[in-house]
């Protein structure tokens, strides 16, 4: 049975996603939670509090990830990871969204929203040149452009999400995401990697059985 904190935690996230943080009060929380709105003050005295313990859950998750110091053996190892922090993105997707309203609630988070940031793109960097060396991508046609592929590939990546729901669309599939960083790749592939590339788009719904993730829930 989940105690008390980690209830109103995930109901927080659940609401979120599917109201917008601004639209959701802590008596909205409490409801949805099954508690007296007494009780919920009692763990979190402010939405602002409550947004913090939110945040550092998503961290501690995100943190549990490794693009820091992760290292892969084989390619598949790469198209794992990837979902799995697709599977992240679906999951808190509010805070991609919302982002300039939970920095106005919660300034602190920035600078830590900032270092993930650069985790993520450092990651993006070295699996670049990691491909380059398993003989998939091209040498850097021009300096700096590794970099901006880096960069732009976290930018699309975490505007995927919302592009879909301004586009009204109700589901989306962590398959339909490896599909984009993949189809980002593709300019950079060698004969070898876009031999990769068309088996793994073959076999993309076969290697990861996932279900498309309702957008408004």
């Amino acid at each position: 049975m989940k105690d008390t904190r980690t209830k109103i935690i995930e109901t927080a996230i659940e609401l979120f996603n599917q109201h917008a943080v601004g639209n959701v009060r802590v008596q909205d929380i409490a409801k949805a939670s099954n508690i007296s709105p007494g009780n919920l003050t009692y763990h979190f005295r402010t939405k602002k509090e409550l947004m913090k313990a939110v945040h550092d859950t998503m961290k501690s998750e995100l943190n549990s990830l490794n693009f820091g110091d992760f290292l892969f053996k084989e390619t598949m190892d790469l198209l794992d990871l990837t979902r799995t922090y697709l599977q992240f993105l679906v999951k808190y997707r509010f805070f991609y969204r919302d982002i300039m309203e939970i920095f106005t609630l919660v300034p602190e988070v920035k600078s830590a929203f900032i270092r993930q940031i650069g985790h993520i793109i450092n990651f993006n960097r070295n699996t670049t040149y990691l491909g380059i060396g398993k003989g998939l991508i091209q040498p850097e046609p021009s300096p700096g452009i590794y970099d901006s592929l880096a960069k732009n590939s976290w930018a699309i990546l975490n505007s995927w999400l919302s592009a879909r729901e301004i586009l009204g669309e109700e589901a989306v599939s962590i398959e339909e995401g490896l599909k984009l960083v993949l189809d980002m790749h593709y300019p950079f592939y060698t004969d070898k990697g876009k031999e990769f590339y068309h088996d793994a788009i073959q076999n993309l719904q076969n290697l990861f059985d996932d279900k498309p993730s309702k957008l408004s829930a």
